[in-house]
């Protein structure tokens, strides 16, 4: 399964990497700081499963959630 992490936390971010990894089917394939960023390597990298904070400044996680299922509305979501 392939996964991004976002969240404006670096530590955060740093540690859901190094506790996913342990899983060897699990590989995480981007990370990022923002909504914006999350855009972006969603866009581009295609993942199975976006992990993102729902609280960042600017573009929050909830809302960077409803632009990637209005582009993608085949896409499952959890919240």
């Amino acid at each position: 399964m392939n996964v991004i992490i976002v969240d404006d936390d670096r530590l955060v971010v740093s540690s859901l990497n190094t506790i996913l990894e342990t899983d060897p089917e699990i590989r995480v394939v981007g990370s990022g700081y923002s909504g914006a960023e999350a855009l972006h390597l969603c866009q581009r990298l295609c993942p199975d499963l976006l992990l993102i904070d729902i609280r960042m400044d600017g573009l929050s996680g909830i809302e960077a959630a409803k632009r990637l299922m209005n582009q993608n509305p085949k896409a499952k979501y959890c919240f």
